[in-house]
């Protein structure tokens, strides 16, 4: 067995252990099986002990050691030989935690955090909204965060109350200057008592802070106050164990961002069924790609759901940013519009976890028939109400959008390209965004939208008359949780470069994939699938089977068919065969099927000649 090796001292854990008393060690080793990398304190080992003790007795083994008695003595050994450190409670300086120094696994890291919010996220099933476990998140990491940084003030000499009103003011407002009462998660689930009140600290966090009002409403929609009853306080009390064995101010936004997302997909497939839609990480980032976002741009997303589109923008841009100036930081604005306030408001808690700050999201508005944000737009000085890239996934064959609702004199004008009919908003969400984008338009549809007739098709005839259609990729079929489908991207670009003029790309994709690693029966795309896709789109260029560039002639003389299928077919892999090998394949079976013909033959004569006899 390999020694696990410590830059302390310039020993390792064996090293040290070999130097304690044996009864001592065997503690030790109890303490790491029980414990590994969470807090403890001296309460939890005693139960731990006289677990053992009892355990010990019911085999007829006296252990005298195994005692409540000695713990303390046994912490204090195993302080000193550095096995173990601690840390006062900085509510209850009576109250010490103490931490494995070498726990097998030294921090936390991003899988292992996952690990726990599967825990966490398996103890609300059938009783609570999953939604409530994103909320959870958000306040236990805002929490952590403003105490690190209250922390960090004290040990620079700050009292406690100096600390918390400054933090306040860099951060959120945790600290109730008036009444001196703290709203921390740490604060609130010290005791079974204490976190009864969680639903109240979040509202009461909600009337502190401007920016977090939308706590309130989700704790009012998510039923939080009914549920945290006795009944089912233990699963509360659970979560609250689980959550408490990260310090989620050692992970940075991204992570953060990321256990937020997973929580999201987590739920995905059981959310689906019911309407839910969760576009896949992997499809935004292809997206993300293809408009190759730029810095000191801006970005809307008109169908922003949990806001995923926003943060991938985001984080593309941070990216080509940090490649340039690893010190700077991306200057994105960030708009978004969801109809379903709730997960509006959930939207926002992401962004802020992901770091961002610079975003708005317009909650409980159809953005076909009431796009708000040209109007703030306008407020903050663009004269024409547009952004520069407008991307999407907008809910697909949504129906009751036809005329009579998007005829309003004050909307119709997007709609100069026709009105759609009842049974599919496909086209009405391209125009859409297609009026409201300066530079790119990014948007997933069903494959439906390509070739149906009707409305839809003078529609798409206008647009590629205009020639503002740059690529059509058809992607891979069971990538979204919500449809087997395949789903397809379209590129809209009004400026478009004078080389790709009069012309479409078709990107056919469709085998572009690999099984999904936890969801048996999706696909997902590969970080080779995107880059693959994304060279063909940057390069324009044709590539047996997968991509090509068709002029607009073609297409007309398609009317105006966009199915990808259509101008691009995947070869079919053709198996090589060895003629003289096959031949006396057949041979062989010829010859076989001669020699039981022959048999059956003989059987029925012997039959014949014995029913002759009788």
């Amino acid at each position: 067995m390999a020694r696990p090796k410590s830059k302390t001292n310039g020993k390792d854990e064996w090293a040290i252990l070999e130097e304690l008393q044996p009864w001592v060690r065997e503690r030790y080793f109890l303490i790491k099986e029980a414990f590994k990398d969470r807090e403890f304190t001296q309460e939890d080992v005693e139960k731990l002990f006289e677990a053992k003790r009892k355990e010990l007795l019911e085999k007829g083994i006296k252990e005298p050691k195994f005692t409540t008695k000695n713990v303390g003595e046994v912490l204090s050994i195993l302080r000193k030989a550095g096995l173990i450190t601690a840390r006062k409670d900085l509510y209850d300086y009576r109250k010490t935690y103490y931490r494995l120094k070498f726990p097998g696994e030294t921090k936390i890291t991003r899988d292992r955090l996952i690990s726990l919010l599967k825990a966490a996220a398996d103890q609300i099933r059938g009783g609570l909204d999953y939604k409530a476990l994103l909320v959870f998140l958000f306040y236990k990491a805002i929490s952590d965060r403003w105490m690190k940084r209250a922390q960090e003030l004290m040990a620079d000499g700050k009292k406690p109350f100096q600390a918390y009103m400054i933090v306040n003011r860099e951060y959120y407002v945790l600290f109730d200057e008036g009444t001196g009462k703290l709203y921390t998660w740490h604060q609130v689930v010290k005791t079974r008592d204490s976190i009864k009140e969680m639903a109240n600290a979040l509202i009461k966090i909600a009337e502190m802070n401007e920016e977090l009002a939308d706590l309130k409403k989700l704790v009012e929609v998510l039923g939080l106050i009914g549920f945290i009853k006795e009944d089912n306080l233990h699963k509360l009390e659970e979560i609250v164990k689980i959550f408490n064995r990260v310090d989620f101010a050692e992970f940075d936004s991204d992570i953060l961002g990321d256990a937020y997302e997973w929580i999201l997909s987590y739920f995905a497939p059981q959310k689906a069924k019911e309407g839910e839609v969760y576009t896949p990480r992997e499809v935004i980032r292809l997206l993300v790609e293809l408009l190759d976002i730029e810095d000191e741009s801006d970005v809307l997303d008109p169908a922003s759901g949990s806001g995923g589109m926003l943060i991938e923008a985001y984080r593309y841009v941070r990216e080509k940013v940090k490649k340039e100036n690893p010190d700077e930081e991306p200057a994105v604005m960030l708009y978004g519009q969801e109809l379903n306030e709730t997960t509006a408001a959930l939207s926002k808690l992401n962004l802020i976890l992901h770091g961002i700050q610079d975003f708005v999201i317009f909650e409980g508005s159809d953005s076909l028939v009431n796009p708000r944000w040209e109007e703030e737009l306008k407020e903050n000085g663009v004269e024409d109400g547009k952004v520069d890239y407008v991307i999407a996934n907008p809910p697909w064959n949504q129906d009751g959008y036809d005329e009579t609702r998007l005829s309003d004199r004050r909307i119709k004008h997007i709609y100069k390209y026709g009105y759609t009919t009842k049974q599919s908003a496909d086209w009405a969400w391209v125009q859409l965004m297609l009026y409201y984008a300066r530079r790119k338009v990014g948007i997933v549809l069903d494959s439906g939208a390509l070739f149906r007739g009707g409305a839809e098709k003078a529609i798409r005839q206008g647009i590629v008359e205009d020639d503002l259609i740059e690529a059509v990729i058809l992607l891979p079929e069971k990538l979204f949780y919500n449809t087997g489908a395949p789903g397809i991207i379209m590129v809209l670009n009004p400026n478009k470069p004078e080389e790709r003029k009069g012309k479409i790309l078709f990107i056919n994709a469709s085998r572009e994939y690999r099984k999904h690693p936890e969801v048996r029966k999706l696909n997902q795309l590969g970080p080779e699938h995107i880059r693959k896709i994304v060279d063909a789109y940057r390069e324009f260029k044709d590539v047996e089977g997968f991509s090509r560039a068709v002029s607009l002639k073609e297409i007309r003389k398609n009317d105006y068919n966009l199915n990808v299928s259509l101008y691009v077919f995947p070869e079919e892999e053709r198996e090589k065969i060895d003629l003289a090998k096959e031949f006396e394949e057949f041979r062989k079976i010829e010859e076989k099927e001669r020699e039981l013909v022959e048999k059956a033959k003989a059987y029925i004569e012997g039959i014949i000649k014995v029913m002759g006899n009788e």
